[in-house]
């Protein structure tokens, strides 16, 4: 969960790819299945680092490969 966490602020820091972001994303999605705990930790996490998960998984999946920049 972690890793994930710190892919998404790579990508509004710098660039991350965006394989590597969605790698990510599946694997937190073991660990956290549903949607609603899905929904609780993005609000947390945003309200703590000003950086959504959501906004990250939507910009990797709008897009077919490369890097993903959400910065600013």
């Amino acid at each position: 969960m972690l890793h994930f966490l710190s892919q998404v602020e790579k990508a509004y820091e710098s660039k991350v790819d965006r394989d590597q972001l969605l790698q990510a994303y599946k694997a937190f999605k073991i660990v956290v299945p549903g949607k609603a705990p899905e929904k609780q930790l993005d609000k947390a996490f945003e309200e703590a680092s000003g950086f959504s998960t959501y906004q990250a998984i939507k910009a990797a999946k709008a897009q077919d490969k490369g890097l993903i920049s959400l910065g600013k």
